[in-house]
């Protein structure tokens, strides 16, 4: 039975092997034109839905699909619709219209003007003694005072036997005062009076003090016709508890007389009329701002079943499919499609400008293309959730709150760089917006979260890092959602509090936004933890992880290296400390460096003592001819051959194994090409090539081998300087640097002289550090010597001899 596991490991290695292959750079072109053309493909046809067109039903009274008949046939909806409820809508509107506040104005000099005049004109008539300085009878004070006329003959009589009557003057002033800032009192009933008491009034005050008009808000039952002072018992109660309340100290009696009194200035004086423009401008401006009441039908959704009657809700669900069953807008969709071009250009030039070698392997665009994939797939499954009729998310959430965004530009970011990971995520960003049905928040998300992720995606170095990375996209997110409610004058808290603070909270529309953007920011990290490790292993990627596990010196090539070529193990790790210091000088990625000069030598392993920093600890003869310089030169290079063989078999990344050819180059193995036209015959020089001793290539591609394969050599050689000096240092820099030079091969690693200058810095400075001098320490014999002959000098402290 043939082992599961292994059937398993030779699939991967297969999968990964075919994935990692080096192809010519026309194939991956053409590669990336098919998944370019995909993706635009389902992205313009996720969000051309919408416009797609459905066949119109015939509705006529003849038709099968006529009011009160029997279905036909089934009627499907081909596409979500979402359409305004006319009959909901105008209810809605109706009760708005209904609520809204009535206008009124209250002139205040009428008060000012006529009420308080006629009270205190009426008031000095009725202190007025008769000429004997008798006190008035009843009809004398009603003849003095025409305005008292409806007043009965025991009320005028109570009046004129109350001792201080300037008091009773004070009391029918405020009570009228009263009444006036409280009612707003109308001449005459208003033919809609039963709507204005339901609804809040707004009153305009005019003529008070200062000259300033000011609004007040009150009940609609406080705006009365002047009829309802005496005839509403509502009013009536109201107008009693307001006596009662305010005129607390007054004789029971007396108060009901002051109170028909202040009525009678009251009535007679109207002040408040009905604003019936300006109430019809501002009950439709609410009316104009209320949300229609939208309703939806579902794509796939059965409008109707074969056989079954149309009833009216059915034949109107009808008429609303036909209302948006036109033809495919052909425009818009070719809109969407220009649109999502123009952006696949934009990432396109970037990457071209910042990195256009980025993605030049098959590999890297599959796992590009397939993020973005997963990510369009999910936006559109999200989309059909979060915006579906039986909730209201979009109220509460936005809807980039929902969306991995960080996720996809975490792990692009963690494989490759910032740039690549900023540019995919611009154009993600784009399509998330639109998906959101264009909210401009949501895109904002999007892309905010594309920039925070791909900076803090290349920072991260342990795994705290993806539960800061989770925190750092939330706080993001809370922001700017934060701001997004500011701007759309969301509501942040509960309508109606209930009294208990946990209990608002838990309710309200910010904890609910602020839980989403902690889960969203948690769900990227979380995500990209999980699927980091299937990406390296399928894609065999190195990212920093990755590396981290392959510079451990417990690696068993490296073990290997150890035990069977120590001095090329020792060579090894000298030559990282220069690399590393260098790329590290340089910006560049130093841990790949340092992991791949840990395996650049690997090839030695089989014929170790073959060479010459290993020659001294493996004595016994190798079956090498090493006066014969072509086959030795072929030892050599089958050293880098071997070394590409077993880090392929060890499934080391490609960017490592590219360390192992790309630290030679095509450079001349001097020696051996020395040598041979030194020694050859004439017959032999004949047959002689130089290719036969160059290395195979290729020459660095990028800075880090350039920086390797100066460090090698300058590693090798610095071994035969007999003074370690920092200017000896300086010439045999400068010599190895010229001889790469010399050879070109350093011209396509984009190391300029700028950076050589760096490198050799940062070559001399721990070659300096590394190859120090050590002062020579004396033969015990001879300290011996010296003590006895110093022996009378020294005295007591004399060693003792044994």
């Amino acid at each position: 039975m043939f082992p599961l596991g292994s059937l398993l490991e030779r699939g991967m290695a297969w999968i990964t092997d075919t994935l990692t292959k080096i192809r010519p750079i026309s194939f991956v072109r053409k590669f990336q034109v098919i998944l370019t053309a995909i993706t635009l493909i389902i992205v313009t046809w996720m969000l051309a839905i919408p416009f797609f067109g459905q066949d119109k039903i015939n509705l006529s009274q003849d038709g099968p699909y006529s009011e009160g008949k029997n279905a036909l046939d089934k009627v499907v909806s081909t596409k979500d619709i979402v359409y305004e409820d006319e009959e909901k809508t105008k209810a809605k509107r109706l009760k708005a219209f209904q609520s809204a506040p009535n206008f009124f104005d209250r002139d205040y000099r009428v008060l000012i003007d006529i009420i308080r005049p006629a009270i205190q004109e009426d008031m000095e008539k009725y202190r007025e003694p008769k000429p004997t300085g008798e006190v008035k009878t009843s009809a004398e004070l009603l003849a003095a005072v025409p305005r008292w006329k409806n007043r009965s003959k025991e009320e005028l009589e109570l009046l004129l036997k109350t001792p201080g009557k300037s008091r009773v003057r004070d009391l029918v002033q405020q009570y009228s005062n009263l009444v006036f800032s409280n009612f707003c009192v109308l001449r005459d009933q208003p033919a809609d009076y039963s709507a204005i008491r339901a609804a809040e009034a707004r009153i305009r005050n005019s003529g008070a003090s200062g000259n300033k008009e000011q609004i007040s808000s009150v009940e609609g039952t406080l705006v009365i016709p002047r009829m309802y002072l005496y005839r509403d018992n509502a009013t009536i109660e109201t107008l009693n508890r307001l006596a009662a309340e305010k005129l607390q100290a007054t004789d029971p009696q007396l108060l009901a007389v002051i109170q028909k009194l202040a009525l009678t200035y009251v009535y007679s004086n109207p002040a408040c009329t009905y604003n019936a423009e300006e109430t019809k401008n501002q009950k439709q401006a609410v009316m104009d701002r209320t949300e229609p009441i939208s309703s939806r039908i579902n794509a796939g959704e059965t409008i109707v079943k074969a056989g079954e009657i149309i009833t009216p809700d059915i034949y109107q669900r009808m008429q609303i499919v036909n209302r948006y069953a036109t033809r495919a807008n052909i425009a818009s969709i070719i809109s969407i499609l220009l649109i999502q071009s123009i952006f696949v250009i934009i990432v396109y030039a970037f990457l071209k400008k910042y990195n256009p070698k980025r993605l030049n392997d098959v590999s890297s665009n599959v796992i590009v293309f397939t993020l973005i994939w997963s990510l369009v797939l999910w936006t559109y499954l999200a989309s059909k959730a979060f915006f579906s009729f039986e909730n209201s998310y979009d109220s509460v959430f936005y809807f980039a709150l929902v969306i991995p965004t960080g996720m996809v530009c975490l792990i692009l970011s963690m494989i490759y760089d910032e740039q690549l990971s900023i540019a995919i995520g611009f154009f993600l960003s784009f399509f998330v917006f639109a998906a959101s049905r264009y909210n401009p928040t949501s895109f904002i998300l999007a892309f905010v979260m594309t920039v925070v992720a791909a900076t803090y995606g290349r920072k991260m170095r342990k795994r705290i890092d993806f539960i800061k990375a989770g925190f750092y996209m939330a706080l993001v997110q809370m922001l700017i959602s934060s701001s997004g409610y500011l701007f759309d004058s969301r509501n942040y808290w509960v309508a109606v509090p209930s009294g208990s603070h946990l209990r608002d909270l838990w309710e309200s529309n910010i904890f609910r936004l602020y839980l989403l953007c902690l889960v969203n920011g948690f769900v990227c990290s979380t995500l990209t933890q999980l699927l980091l490790p299937i990406y390296e292993y399928v894609f065999n990627i190195p990212t920093r992880f990755k590396l981290m596990e392959l510079a451990d010196t417990g690696h068993p090539l490296l073990q290997e290296l150890l035990t069977k070529a120590p001095s090329t193990y020792t060579h090894t790790f000298l030559v990282a400390a220069m690399s590393e210091r260098a790329a590290q000088n340089l910006e560049l990625d130093w841990l790949l460096t340092r992991v791949g000069v840990y395996f650049h030598d690997i090839g030695k392993i089989p014929n170790a003592g073959f060479f010459v920093e290993n020659q001294h600890l493996i004595p016994k003869k190798e079956n090498i001819d090493k006066n014969n310089p072509a086959k030795a030169a072929k030892i050599v290079i089958d050293h880098v051959l071997d070394g590409i063989e077993m880090a392929k078999k060890a499934r080391l990344p490609r960017e490592v194994i590219d360390f192992i050819p790309e630290h030679h180059g095509t450079s001349t193995m001097a020696f051996f090409y020395h040598k041979a036209l030194a020694e050859l015959s004439p017959a032999q020089k004949k047959k002689l090539k130089k290719a036969d001793f160059q290395y195979p290539g290729p020459k660095p591609q990028r800075k880090e081998t350039a920086i390797v394969m100066i460090a090698d050599s300058l590693e090798a050689a610095s071994r035969s300087l007999e003074e370690v000096t920092p200017e000896s240092l300086d010439t045999l820099i400068t010599k190895i640097v010229n001889g790469k030079l010399a050879e070109n091969q350093l011209d396509e690693c984009g190391l300029t002289l700028g950076d050589l200058e760096v490198v050799k810095f940062s070559f001399k400075e721990v070659l300096l550090s590394s190859l120090h001098s050590r002062p020579k320490y004396p033969k015990p014999e001879d300290t011996k010597a010296l003590e006895e002959k110093n022996k009378n000098i020294l005295g007591k402290h004399a060693p003792k001899s044994h």
